[in-house]
């Protein structure tokens, strides 16, 4: 049994910053230890005059009991969401712009033919916002050439391509609202800055981030160290991770990295991604942490029936354990019929509140008493002392 654990939370790509991330943890994990009638108690590190608010590493420490048990759990946030914004601030045309840019840069390197080698239906999520932009062309050309036959000279060419323009920008504007397009190329432009090493303010964070890493983990008496990550999260807690480890102190801690919805492939598999994946090599060769990955199949976002390490060529040293999550299993019958088209809901299900017991929750994975490494071997965090053990069930 774990009785201190302390974790790494690294948020995936939305434009929320860290303390968003926390809320949205901290209302999940009170509805997840109500469905296991499990007590817990949340407390957010109150700031003062010595010590202010961190801004970019908030903190929640948890603690999560039952009968005969009781885990304290310190949660770090990971700041990145700034980051997010900094691309989401810039106009409109250059969002777009760089974004096409980026998906040209992952096409013409092949790391596309990569996506659908490893996990082919990640090419779908790449196809998106192309079609998508491909479709404004084909709606504005088919209004203008509709038009220009209607009405002839030049006031029909005229008319026509100002409308079959504002039909183009209204298809848009409708697939910002109703798919986030947007934002979906800011995903990819980051991710290429990320491949490429082009922004520094990314690699600054980074290396921040390894630093509050190593610290806060060469003080804690913790018997456990995760260092969890959803989505492109994924991509920036190995790089950390790694440079936490760099100078070998923290060898003898108990490690263990969660990935759940993992898109480090997306990066990973980029030609530039040299340094990605030289991480990843060090972290299961080297160090030989303990890494769990939680794949679902129906999310599209998430690069299932692949492996953190196999994938990228890597063989030799401790192998990620993939352990398959079946959204319909976390929700009513309900939720699932209302999410399941909608792919974005469905790849944020991996990180908010489950609905019933079921084998995954992402909040009993990081506030419970059993060590990740269980939850690897036996692919269910519905286990005792959360679930009752089968004496317990006849005796009741």
């Amino acid at each position: 049994m774990i009785e201190k654990r302390l974790v790494f939370v690294f948020p995936g790509f939305e434009p929320m910053l860290a303390t968003a991330h926390m809320e949205r943890f901290r209302r999940a994990a009170e509805r997840s230890a109500s469905i296991w009638a499990a007590e817990l108690r949340l407390d957010q590190a109150k700031p003062s005059a010595s010590a202010p608010a961190d801004t970019l590493f908030p903190s929640l420490h948890a603690t999560l009991g039952g009968t005969g048990w009781r885990t304290e759990t310190e949660l770090i946030f990971c700041e990145w969401g700034d980051l997010i914004f900094a691309y989401r601030s810039r106009p409109a045309i250059e969002r777009l712009s760089r974004g096409l840019l980026a998906l040209t840069d992952f096409l013409v390197t092949g790391t596309v033919f990569h996506y659908c080698r490893v996990s082919w239906r990640y090419a779908f999520f790449f196809a998106f916002p192309i079609v998508v932009i491909t479709a404004a062309l084909l709606i504005g050309w088919l209004v203008h050439t509709a038009l220009t036959a209607l009405l002839a000279g030049t006031a029909g060419s005229a008319i026509g391509s100002v409308l079959g323009f504002v039909a183009a920008l209204a298809w848009l504007f409708l697939a910002e609202r109703r798919w986030h397009l947007l934002t979906a190329m800011d995903d990819w432009a980051l991710a290429r800055d990320l491949c490429r090493e082009r922004n520094p303010a990314l690699s600054a964070r980074i290396e921040r981030q390894a630093e509050e890493i190593a610290a806060l983990a060469a003080a804690s008496e913790a018997g456990e160290i995760v260092v969890a990550a959803h989505s492109l999260g994924a991509s920036f807690a190995v790089l950390a991770l790694d440079r936490a480890l760099a100078d070998g102190h923290l060898e003898s801690r108990q490690w263990h990295i969660l990935t759940v919805g993992s898109s480090l492939l997306k990066t990973a598999l980029h030609p530039a991604a040299r340094t990605q994946r030289a991480a990843v090599r060090r972290l299961v060769a080297d160090h030989r942490i303990a890494w769990t990955d939680c794949q679902g199949l129906s999310d599209p976002i998430n690069f299932y029936n692949s492996n953190p390490a196999t994938s990228l060529g890597l063989r030799q040293g401790r192998t990620p354990l993939v352990v398959r999550v079946h959204f319909r299993r976390l929700v009513s019958p309900p939720t699932y019929r209302r999410i399941k088209r909608d792919f974005f809901r469905l790849h944020r299900q991996f990180v908010l509140a489950v609905e019933r017991r079921c084998p995954y929750s992402f909040h009993m994975l990081l506030l419970g008493p059993r060590p990740l490494a269980d939850f690897a071997a036996t692919k269910s965090v519905d286990v005792p002392p959360l679930a009752p053990s089968a004496r317990e069930g006849v005796r009741a």
